[in-house]
């Protein structure tokens, strides 16, 4: 994913889910990027092509502990 599109997800994720959220870059993979929240991991976004089309996906983990609190 290239820096101006991240810079566009993050942008968007903010607005809709959290102002707090970023995007991390990840070592040696270019299909997606780490979502956190201060600073802790919540899930991956990843870039989609499919038939000509580009659309972007974001993966959230829930761990059983967080549910617990």
């Amino acid at each position: 994913m290239n820096p101006e599109t991240a810079k566009r997800i993050e942008a968007y994720l903010k607005r809709t889910l959290n102002p707090g959220l970023t995007l991390v870059a990840r070592p040696r993979v270019t299909d997606s990027m780490e979502v956190t929240l201060g600073g802790e991991h919540v899930g991956l976004v990843y870039l989609i092509e499919d038939e000509g089309e580009t659309s972007y996906q974001l993966e959230m983990t829930i761990l059983q502990e967080d549910l617990e609190d």
